[in-house]
């Protein structure tokens, strides 16, 4: 199995999107090993939802650097939500990385979950893009991230096979709602929504 190298990422955003599900995300060492089952592709300038709609700014700038490097952020006071960066450097895009099937490390993940209380399924620890943060401890501190580098904390293999994708407008944003631009593993519990 062979870690995804930039070429990957310096792509168009919806191909890198699709073509994330069903890859794996490897965390500490291959400790933590994740299948992503649902991202969401946001296009930069010409995306309302974007966060580089407006521009190159403080907060948007890793979206226009160099691909393959991570975008973390933190929305509503309380959730990480951690995206890759695609595209060409200087032309933003990145894919908001929503949810995945826990393949190997789960007591790891299940003890980061621990503090939201209750009995998580195993299909649930990282559903949504919160969780998906919480569960494989994702933070702010991972912000600029470069998932391509050797010896990475977070580092993506590809995926083996073709999944079934099913494809659907984006979700809890406030423009641009109408674009299909959430890909999910079609019919896997983890996915945060059902299509």
């Amino acid at each position: 199995m062979a870690f995804t190298g930039r070429d990957f990422f310096d792509r168009d955003t919806v191909t890198v999107a699709r073509e994330l599900i069903g890859a794996r995300v490897c965390l500490d060492g291959d400790t933590v090993v994740a299948r992503l089952v649902e991202v969401e592709a946001y296009l930069g300038e010409d995306d309302l939802a974007s966060h580089a709609y407006r521009g190159l700014t403080p907060r948007s700038q890793i979206m226009f650097g160099e691909p393959g490097h991570l975008y973390v952020y933190f929305v509503y006071g309380m959730h990480h939500c951690a995206n890759l960066v695609t595209e060409a450097r200087g032309k933003a895009g990145a894919v908001l990385l929503r949810a995945a099937a826990v393949e190997q490390g789960a007591d790891t993940i299940r003890s980061r979950r621990a503090a939201t209380g209750g009995q998580i399924a195993d299909d649930r620890l990282l559903s949504g893009p919160g969780n998906f943060c919480r569960g494989l401890g994702i933070t702010r501190d991972d912000n600029g991230l470069d998932v391509c580098s050797v010896g990475a904390r977070l580092r993506v293999i590809p995926a083996d096979d073709v999944p079934n994708i099913a494809t659907a407008p984006r979700i809890g944003i406030r423009h641009n709602t109408e674009a299909a631009l959430r890909f999910c593993l079609a019919g896997h519990p983890a996915i945060s929504i059902p299509i």
